[in-house]
């Protein structure tokens, strides 16, 4: 038989039932909180790979913090480019983007953060086989950023957007003893924006070159939005006039290429990635074909308005009505 309690030690004993004591005898609570990390992160990596080829790694972070527990989602968009004219075996094309959805949850001690992945959305194609690693991550949250480690040498440092843009409420829901994030509804808020991207956008430009000849570039975008991303195309036509005489290679004193380049990309907001998948061309006299691919970080600057950066070249595209 189990001997009861004496009454002298559970009078002793009840006071301190749910309380603790630290080493330095303080009574221990809850997980203090410092900071908040809800809202929405940003982050951009560019690279080359061992065959030449440019990789470009854009993230965008949606997170919510209730109390110690943090949840959301982030997507992660990589670009391959060929730099070598070479084709991807892949697609047989000049480049490829890859797509993925990554929920998270974790917690917040004080500055310190603890995240892991709980389940991802890929679009298996001839590029991906839409196989993931699932990952954990031990960060700390610092004023606007947010910095990441899953390795030894693995980090990154996620920079927190200050221009309002807050993440839709994410829906919840319970299958077992699971606890999920709505993907339906995270799917639509990573859409939705501001200012609508899809339509045709122009850009035009005239001026004089090293020559002396005046030198005409014109470039009409048509771009579709959609869940899956941005895909669509533009055509570039370069008119060059010679002021005084003729040119060589057609006798006459002015010539025009035009030329199709096919682009994709995804939006982040009002923020955007297109790359340059491949580009047509008809061949001339004047024009030996030839031209490079590119990669640009675009936003949208108001309603009518897009801006494109390229290295240290940029541009601004207006809608056209």
């Amino acid at each position: 038989m189990q001997r009861p309690w004496p009454r002298l030690v559970l009078a002793f004993l009840l006071p301190l039932v749910g309380c603790a004591t630290t080493s330095h005898g303080r009574m221990a609570t809850k997980l203090e909180v410092k900071s908040d990390t809800s809202g929405v992160y940003d982050w951009i990596f560019r690279s080359t790979d061992e065959q030449g080829d440019m990789r470009v790694e854009q993230e965008e972070w949606h997170l919510i913090q209730r109390g110690t527990q943090i949840e959301g989602y982030y997507d992660r968009a990589v670009t391959m480019m060929s730099t070598d004219e070479r084709l991807f075996r892949c697609n047989q094309k000049l480049g490829f983007t890859k797509t993925t959805r990554v929920r998270v949850a974790g917690q917040v001690e004080g500055d310190h953060v603890s995240l892991r992945e709980i389940g991802f959305q890929a679009n298996p194609g001839p590029c991906d086989d839409g196989a993931r690693n699932l990952v954990a991550y031990q960060g700390t949250a610092r004023g606007g950023s947010l910095q990441l480690r899953w390795g030894a040498e693995a980090g990154q440092t996620l920079v927190r957007r200050t221009d309002g843009q807050n993440p839709a409420p994410l829906a919840q829901t319970v299958t077992g003893a699971t606890h999920e994030i709505g993907l339906g509804t995270v799917q639509a808020s990573a859409t939705s924006a501001t200012f609508a991207l899809g339509g045709t956008w122009v850009w035009e430009l005239r001026s004089i070159d090293a020559e002396g000849d005046e030198r005409i570039e014109r470039e009409e975008w048509h771009l579709t939005e959609a869940d899956t991303g941005i895909t669509g195309y533009y055509d570039r036509t370069v008119t060059r006039v010679r002021g005084d005489g003729t040119f060589a290679c057609n006798s006459a004193a002015q010539y025009q290429t035009a030329t199709r380049y096919t682009v994709a990309g995804q939006r982040f907001g009002e923020k955007l990635t297109l790359t340059e998948l491949e580009y047509q061309v008809q061949p001339s006299q004047c024009d030996n074909s030839l031209r490079r691919l590119d990669t640009y970080q675009g936003q949208m600057a108001g309603s009518d308005d897009l801006v494109l950066s390229w290295g240290p070249g940029n541009q601004l595209l207006h809608r056209q009505k």
